[in-house]
């Protein structure tokens, strides 16, 4: 291994958290060949500047707080990312049942507010479909706009 390439990729994991895959891409801009992969994520992971049960748990946290994501369009994200639905499951879980209903409720009545001059049939099917679109569950949309 490489140790300018090694040092350059241990920044670049302790900038800000990554998966493997961004890792690999990262790998192919330094021109590391790909065979050689497999040893620097390896090393990477058990110097810890490397943890995808971390990333998800982070990218699920941020995405929520600060993007209002719902867990739908993250756990799609994260699977992008091509991330184990077993990791991803923890990172869902970093996400709280009550802070998830206060947001998409928050939501629901920014939207029925927003398209308020629409007729009720409209506003409804504008505020689903937006809600649907930031990855919130339909039952969950469409209790909360009947209560």
């Amino acid at each position: 291994m490489d140790s300018a390439k090694l040092n350059s990729l241990a920044r670049f994991c302790a900038y800000q958290e990554r998966c493997i895959q961004e890792l690999k891409l990262k790998m192919q801009k330094l021109e590391i060949q790909p065979e050689d992969f497999q040893g620097y994520i390896v090393w990477l992971e058990d110097n810890n500047y490397l943890n995808e049960t971390r990333f998800a748990q982070i990218f699920a946290r941020s995405k929520f707080n600060q993007k209002q994501w719902g867990r739908n369009k993250i756990r799609f994200e994260l699977k992008i990312r091509q991330i184990s639905a077993e990791k991803i499951k923890k990172g869902l879980e970093e996400i709280q049942d009550e802070d998830y209903l206060q947001t998409l409720e928050k939501l629901v009545q920014q939207t029925l507010i927003k398209n308020s001059k629409l007729d009720p049939w409209q506003k409804n099917q504008k505020t689903v479909n937006y809600l649907m679109g930031r990855g919130f569950e339909m039952d969950l949309i469409v209790s909360l706009m009947k209560g």
